[in-house]
């Protein structure tokens, strides 16, 4: 990677950035009983600012601000033994310390990464067209054999592209996802191909509270990522998130903040979660 490139693209990002949000606040955009969704010259300075860089948008913009707290989460360590490998890849494996890939003579894999995720593939993915109507069957039936507890769960979206279709549940806290808590399933014309999860075993809320920016006022931080070239917006949601950084496989337990989510016609999201884009009471 060319580090003095990646460099100079985040700081022209950031410079950009300032700039709109300083001139923004002139027309007094941040205050709280202000709509800015309602501001044609806000708006307008927001679509222009994102066509810099292709991105565009193609959905509702919520209105809503929040003031929501700081949870505290705990996560579920996964415990490598004979149980766990024999609901997957079947009997006659024996944990090893210090291995995290498992595999059968059937060519199943299982894994896990940092301790938390799960991983297992059941086979290589086929060519054809997955069957939407038919996920949800496929997916209980699936959740059964395996012995999988999605108590808490619920579909946050699902996307189709490439005969692949992903079906994705997050953990549910008063109505808004918690997306490190998930549960994934990979499907494709005969069924389901991959499966992975990351559960937080433990969620509570702490005195911290947190006012969030509207929506309008979020996106524009989409600029100081330097992969958000020629993007659509299909939909903006309030989520819980922590950042997955390079300390993520040390981490049991961490504070999970408000954030806006941004998920994009290629299936892809953004979780915006830079500092000052939120007051912390």
């Amino acid at each position: 990677m060319d580090w003095n490139k990646a460099a100079t693209i985040l700081i022209s990002a950031f410079i950009i950035l300032n700039i709109f949000l300083f001139s923004s606040s002139y027309n007094n955009v941040f205050s709280e009983n202000f709509n800015v969704n309602s501001d044609e010259q806000f708006m307008g300075n927001l679509e222009n600012v994102l066509k810099e860089k292709g991105i565009s948008i193609n959905c509702k913009l919520p209105e809503e601000t929040y003031l929501l707290p700081i949870l505290s989460t705990e996560y579920e360590i996964v415990d490598v033994n004979e149980k766990l490998l024999s609901r997957f890849l079947g009997s006659g494996i024996e944990p090893v310390d210090d291995v995290t890939r498992y595999s059968n003579e059937n060519g199943e894999i299982l894994e896990i990464l940092d301790g938390k995720k799960l991983h297992y593939t059941v086979r290589e993915k086929i060519n054809g067209q997955p069957n939407e109507e038919g996920a949800e069957e496929k997916i209980n039936t699936f959740a059964a054999d395996k012995e999988i507890d999605m108590e808490g769960y619920f579909e946050a979206y699902r996307h189709v592209e490439a005969g692949r279709l992903l079906v994705a549940y997050a953990k549910n806290y008063n109505n808004f996802s918690v997306d490190n808590s998930y549960i994934h399933f990979y499907l494709d014309a005969e069924g389901i191909y991959k499966f992975e999860m990351q559960n937080i075993a433990y969620v509570k809320e702490t005195a911290e509270r947190i006012r969030t920016f509207s929506a309008a006022e979020a996106l524009p931080r989409l600029l100081s990522f330097n992969d958000m070239e020629n993007k659509e917006i299909t939909d903006v949601k309030m989520t819980y998130y922590s950042v997955e950084d390079e300390n993520w496989k040390v981490i049991s337990g961490i504070n999970s903040y408000p954030v806006w989510k941004v998920i994009f016609s290629d299936g892809t999201q953004k979780h915006l979660s830079i500092k000052n884009t939120y007051d912390i009471y």
